[in-house]
């Protein structure tokens, strides 16, 4: 028994260095795509009114309350009580803990995982029973991007053999400055259980830094002078003349905006001190950099530039690999307009306005009809475990930009050609396989306005 969590021990400490199969090279022409179609300029010169604003910033607030209102899992954390009852904490970190170690699971070298690894490492940890019964929250914020994970530990662990780019244990990836409530602290004190605005589980203390109360995190969060990162990421550096980036942001994150120069913007950035707790620092960001002061503006056009801005690049599931999965790819979209949509792909088919529910490979013809009059740009399709963002219809076909694993193509296998990465297709994708293409599969469609 010491050897195998010896060995897993090893496997934890050894991530980093996986091989993974060569990424495909992209972006793919794939269906009946053409190379012109990989141009944002293609899908927005057909556009009527592309520069439309779509939305006032007090008609987003309306949205993104109302989308907190449907998603129980969109948490504003400045309206969090300030305490919370252990009981129900408690309950939760044994839930969570006794579903996935009755699970049969799989590490990255295809052994199973062993029960004792969760009995002798990962329950002590937890120390679920010392949760008091009325919790006085901590508050902090992300420092660097952070891995929101079901347990506390780094150990990948997978649904079936050799599938090591779904960790089932990684939940997302929350983007520095993320403002998160602490409920409890491992017995090692490396991991904290968190609430995040969208996404709750452990992260690794070391990414936390803890303010002294809620308003003092707030005054940077929600501070009305702050940039928006545009690109597909960013850097910032420590000082205005340095060549070596400290961070590198991505798309949809907010800093806080402390200053500008004419060659600089002046950036506030959250350090973790030895004792956990805050120590602010300055960064600074290019004035050339892909940024916007305050959001851009929400129109078809800045949707649909923004989500071209990440062609190509790559998928990763929660997050892992610095990618995105689909439900990665749309939120980020919409986050750099203001769109606080929720991270799961499930819970952002609430989002806006729905247009319509469909029986999976069923409803051909309804399909057909809402997507006919479908406003592109702002408009979600979404099937089991998969969404996408509408671009329009060319001829008969129906185009969508999404980032995607795999394409299959047998009708008596799971075989597949590997995309991983962010594609335009039509909705005859996968098509020639057992699940059905893309347009067979869609249950739901929802514009985001």
């Amino acid at each position: 028994m010491i050897v195998v969590l010896w060995l897993f021990s090893l496997t934890a400490g050894a991530q980093t260095q996986e091989e993974l199969p060569p990424l495909p090279q992209g972006p793919l022409l794939l269906t009946s795509t053409t190379p012109e179609q990989h141009h944002p300029d293609y899908w927005i010169n057909r556009l009527p009114d592309a520069d439309k604003i779509l939305k006032t910033p007090e008609e987003l607030e309306v949205l993104n309350e109302n989308t907190r209102a449907m998603v129980r899992d969109q948490i504003d954390i400045f309206r969090m009580p300030v305490k919370r009852s252990g009981r129900e904490i408690r309950e939760l970190l044994e839930l969570q803990y006794n579903m996935i170690k009755g699970r049969i699971l799989f590490g990255v070298d295809d052994s199973y995982i062993p029960k004792s690894l969760f009995e002798q490492e990962i329950k002590p940890v937890m120390q679920w029973e010392k949760v008091p019964d009325q919790i006085k929250i901590r508050w902090g914020a992300a420092v660097r991007p952070a891995s929101v994970r079901a347990l506390p530990t780094d150990v990948k662990m997978l649904e079936e053999k050799g599938d090591i780019e779904f960790d089932q244990l990684q939940f997302t990836l929350i983007k520095l400055w993320t403002p998160i409530a602490v409920f409890h602290e491992s017995s090692d004190g490396q991991w904290y259980f968190i609430q995040a605005p969208y996404t709750r589980g452990w992260v690794r203390s070391k990414d936390i830094a803890l303010f002294s109360t809620r308003d003092e995190l707030r005054k940077y969060v929600k501070s009305n002078s702050f940039l928006t990162v545009a690109g597909e990421s960013i850097a910032v550096y420590p000082n205005p003349d340095s060549q070596n980036p400290i961070l590198t942001p991505s798309m949809g994150t907010i800093l806080p905006l402390a200053g500008q120069t004419s060659e600089t913007y002046v950036v506030q950035l959250p350090k973790r001190s030895a004792e956990g707790k805050v120590v602010l620092e300055k960064g600074y960001v290019s004035r050339q950099a892909d940024v916007s002061e305050g959001f851009l503006p929400f129109t078809q056009r800045n949707i649909i530039r923004q989500a071209f801005k990440m062609l190509g690049a790559r998928y990763g599931w929660g997050g892992t690999y610095n990618g995105r999965d689909c439900s990665g790819f749309t939120q980020d979209v919409f986050l750099t307009v203001g769109v606080d949509m929720p991270r799961g792909s499930k819970e952002q088919g609430f989002t806006g306005t729905q247009l319509g529910w469909f029986n999976y490979k069923e409803d051909a013809e309804a399909k057909s009809e809402v997507l006919r009059s479908a406003v592109p740009g702002i408009t979600i399709l979404r099937m089991p475990k998969h969404l996408m963002l509408y671009l329009g219809q060319i001829n008969s076909q129906h185009y969508v930009i999404h980032s995607t694993w795999a394409e299959r193509y047998s009708m008596t296998s799971d075989a597949k050609n590997r995309i991983n990465q962010v594609v335009v297709s039509d909705l005859t994708l996968n098509g020639k396989s057992y699940l059905g293409s893309l347009f067979d599969r869609i249950i739901s469609m929802n514009e985001i306005n």
